[in-house]
């Protein structure tokens, strides 16, 4: 793709597609910034083409919506670059481009927004950055469908664990210099994860990133979809049977791919204000995985995906967990070395 005022109207039909593209149905492909933590070596490829893109990609999609943050850029680059088929282009424009909100959350002011879309570009800039694919609800209707996507990103991209991420962090290299990394990420403890993507992506080799809330791996299989109902799950299909993973599942994939802790029932940082809510959202999730997996979760992520802030209690109580990576929309943080 190239630069320039060219590319504009691209950038705008496609911040619309995946504006009103149920975001559930389809991998969301986007870029992270990855936050090393402290000093480290200088990767040694930059992207500043990429970064010019974001700069540019936040331009237009302000201009048509006042309320777009820099996870929405990111998403239409994904859209653009890491999809096999770009998202399809809707008979009537959304009203609104901006991505789904936790009930309760502020669009940042402006200027705090801004700041955010210049982080982006330096780390892209620099290289320090990561593809990523997220998944939710993967159901066996289109499993033919997933096994191709994942067949096109496996073509062109190389798996990534998390001790990959340290190393990257630890000296600014990826241990495959020949390819891009990508992770695609499952959230929320779907059994069709199981059923369908952890099949596919053992066939082509990548290493998927699971996100199971805890408590719904508890809840029995009639009372599943009412619990996904009441916590913002995005249930595509209502099939006869379980909806959620079982906790003998996850311990078997954790022996092959990486598990990461979504909060206990799919919780927002910002309703986690209370000790009582921080042991029961944050702290006994992180313990029942790790007993589940024999190692503590690879990273963290809220529902919405909101950045690290030490200052909200759930975000602080991570220290000392053992957590050392965290997720959000737009960065994966590693939180110590």
């Amino acid at each position: 793709m190239t630069s320039g005022d060219d590319q504009r109207p691209s950038y705008l039909r496609a911040a619309q597609a995946v504006a009103a593209e149920d975001e559930e149905r389809a991998g969301v492909a986007t870029y992270l910034r990855v936050d090393p933590g402290s000093r480290s070596p200088e990767p040694q490829h930059g992207e500043p083409a990429l970064a010019a893109r974001v700069r540019e990609v936040w331009d237009v999609l302000t201009a048509a919506d006042a309320d777009v943050t820099v996870q929405d850029v990111l998403a239409v680059l994904g859209d653009l670059e890491l999809r096999p088929e770009p998202a399809r282009a809707p008979a009537q424009p959304p009203r609104a481009l901006s991505a789904w909100r936790p009930p309760g959350s502020v669009v940042p002011p402006r200027a705090v927004r801004d700041a955010e879309v210049g982080r982006v570009a330096d780390a892209f800039v620099a290289g320090r950055l990561l593809r990523v694919v997220n998944y939710h609800d993967t159901p066996v209707s289109r499993a033919e469908e997933f096994r191709r996507d994942l067949h096109w990103y496996a073509e062109r991209f190389t798996p990534v664990r998390a001790a990959d991420v340290h190393a990257f962090c630890a000296t600014g290299r990826w241990p495959d210099a020949s390819r891009p990394g990508i992770v695609p990420a499952f959230y929320d403890g779907f059994a069709s994860a199981v059923q369908v993507a952890l099949p596919a992506l053992e066939e082509v080799g990548l290493v998927g990133w699971f996100y199971p809330p805890t408590d719904f791996l508890d809840v029995p299989p009639d009372r599943q979809r009412d619990f996904a109902r009441a916590h913002e799950y995005g249930v595509l299909e209502h099939p006869a049977g379980r909806l959620a993973m079982t906790w003998e599942e996850l311990t078997e994939l954790s022996t092959r791919h990486e598990v990461c802790a979504h909060s206990a029932t799919h919780a927002a940082s910002a309703t986690v204000d209370s000790p009582e809510r921080v042991v029961s959202e944050v702290l006994e999730p992180v313990r029942r995985l790790t007993a589940a997996i024999g190692r503590a979760p690879a990273s963290w992520a809220w529902l919405g995906g909101t950045d690290h802030d030490p200052r909200r209690p759930g975000d602080a109580a991570l220290t000392g967990t053992g957590v050392r990576l965290w997720t959000s929309n737009t960065a994966l943080c590693r939180l110590h070395a």
